[in-house]
């Protein structure tokens, strides 16, 4: 008996655990970090604001600061970049002094971004300000912050925020996942196949934080929790599927948006949402039992039966049918965007303001809750990258990585430039996030496939696809923090499982190229 009440406490734990790491999702963050005393902190800078003032404690105000961590990272990031700006002097002569200045701008900002010395949307409006202050147009500058890949980020925040808060994908999860429960393989498979479809429509990380508890609640209730080999593969199956449903449609990932922001900001190419699905779609649904089939061969789960008793489950009740009947209407206004005249970013701020103007949502709900400063942080990512462009940096890199790729071609010919972005693209998401790895890589990308004379369109989907497919480790993509929280998978088993589900991935991806997108692109018209 003790030992039963012992069992559901840790698992009570683990869902706490899986909740301080939602909160953080949706507060912006990419990794998990105590919370900050800023009461104390203000009290503390105060202290050392009147040291600095007195003669006689300024030598221990001077030691405090360097201890300061936010100071020895912005101390580390200028340090870095100051020298590479120098390196850029002596042997980037190709490269104009503006661009040399927006080059170090860039890696500057990235740092900031990866190192969190601040927080993310204030680094965010630094770059604007930044540019500024170099001599760009404020009007261009600041143009990318209300771009309409921003506004589509930001409805599409809401929907899901509405979804979320009526409680409608749960009951639709709870029941969709009842008639695979009746053996190991059908319930690894239909959790693969739910977070799929839903992952395609709501952000990842919102399928991934709602699955994950359910999938640990049946887990608990049979003996599948007896068995480590089985529980591994659950709860990679919720992350891995996650990742792959949100390369199918524009509004599965900000990875997505911001390829078609920069396509559209840079190159005034514009990709609608049905083309985008046409392209993209079939890759998820051929990586459906790919995951399947590598989850249960590496982690040699064997045939069996299970025994559960679903819950009743309660009735759908008006909000929920609101909020899902929102839902519906939003995604039909993003397929038919190509015909109604309506931007993304249009039909996602349509359905947001549907859902605060018919009460499903309160506002306060939305100001507490919603990630305000996404809205920075992609506005901060497509004017970063078209100064890159307009300034040569993009073209000085991707020459680069041209040359590189120039010389495979002698034997690969074009596929070897695409096998390159791929495979630079993997390596870089897999050690940050998918969303951050497009904004650095998609202009430079995109300047390649110019050079190479590419299919513009091709190359931006090829980078946003290559985004997703960051199974390696735990922290690529906010799916997989989530399900690492559970403190079920190390971080061996997403490398286990991982590569060899990347090296189909990428094998899927270029025939799918190579093959399907010629002639797909004649029925989509790309």
């Amino acid at each position: 008996m003790c030992d039963k009440v012992r069992e559901d406490d840790d698992f009570q734990d683990m869902l706490n655990n899986l909740d301080i790491v939602v909160e953080s999702m949706e507060e912006g963050h990419t990794i998990i970090t105590p919370r900050v005393d800023h009461k104390g902190r203000g009290k503390t800078l105060l202290e050392l604001q009147k040291e600095l003032l007195d003669p006689n404690a300024r030598q221990h105000a001077f030691y405090r600061l360097y201890l300061n961590p936010t100071f020895r990272k912005l101390i580390a990031g200028f340090t870095i970049v100051s020298f590479i700006h120098i390196l850029l002097l002596f042997f980037a002569n190709t490269l104009s002094t503006p661009g040399r200045n927006v080059f170090t701008l860039f890696l500057l900002i990235i740092y900031l971004w990866v190192s969190e010395t601040f927080p993310l949307p204030v680094t965010a409006l630094m770059a604007g300000v930044a540019l500024v202050l170099l001599g760009e147009d404020r009007d261009l500058a600041f143009a990318s912050y209300a771009a309409d890949s921003v506004f589509m980020i930001l409805g599409s925040l809401i929907i899901a925020q509405g979804i979320t808060k009526s409680g409608a994908e749960n009951l639709i999860i709870r029941r969709l996942l009842g008639p695979f429960t009746g053996s190991n393989y059908g319930l690894i498979l239909g959790i693969i196949v739910i977070c799929s479809f839903m992952a395609a429509i709501i952000p990842d990380h919102s399928v991934a934080a709602i699955m994950l508890p359910l999938v640990l609640t049946v887990a608990d209730k049979t003996d599948i929790k007896e068995k480590n080999n089985e529980m591994i593969a659950l709860v990679l199956a919720v992350a891995f599927s996650c990742s792959i449903a949100g390369l199918a449609t524009p509004s599965g990932g900000a990875r997505n948006v911001i390829a078609m922001g920069f396509l559209e900001e840079i190159y005034d190419i514009r990709i609608s949402y049905v083309q985008w699905v046409i392209l993209a779609a079939p890759i998820t649904i051929a990586l459906i039992p790919a995951v399947f089939l590598t989850l249960v061969f590496i982690n040699k789960v064997k045939y069996r039966k299970i025994d559960y008793i679903p819950e009743s489950g309660k009735s759908i009740d008006d909000r929920q049918i609101l909020a899902l009947s929102i839902l519906v209407l939003t995604f039909a206004l993003f397929l038919t965007s190509g015909f109604n005249g309506l931007t993304l970013g249009t039909c996602a701020m349509i359905g947001g303001i549907m859902m605060h103007a018919t009460g499903v949502l309160e506002w306060e709900d939305s100001r507490q809750r919603l990630r305000w400063g996404v809205m920075f942080i992609y506005g901060a990512a497509l004017t970063m990258g078209k100064a890159m462009v307009n300034h040569g940096a993009a073209d000085w890199l991707a020459g680069g990585l041209y040359q590189m790729a120039d010389y495979g071609s002698e034997y690969g010919g074009d596929l070897s430039i695409i096998l390159i972005i791929i495979v630079v693209t993997v390596l870089l998401t897999n050690v940050m996030s998918d969303g951050a790895a497009a904004a650095i890589l998609v202009p430079i990308t995109l300047a390649v496939g110019s050079a190479a004379d590419f299919n513009l369109a091709f190359i931006a989907i090829i980078t946003a696809i290559s985004t997703a497919f960051a199974f390696m480790t735990s922290f690529g993509t906010p799916p997989n923090l989530i399900v690492q929280a559970s403190g079920i998978p190390t971080s061996n088993d997403f490398l286990r499982n991982g590569v060899p589900l990347i090296i189909i991935a990428i094998l899927f991806l270029v025939l799918a190229q190579t093959y399907y997108w010629d002639m797909a692109s004649e029925v989509a018209g790309i």
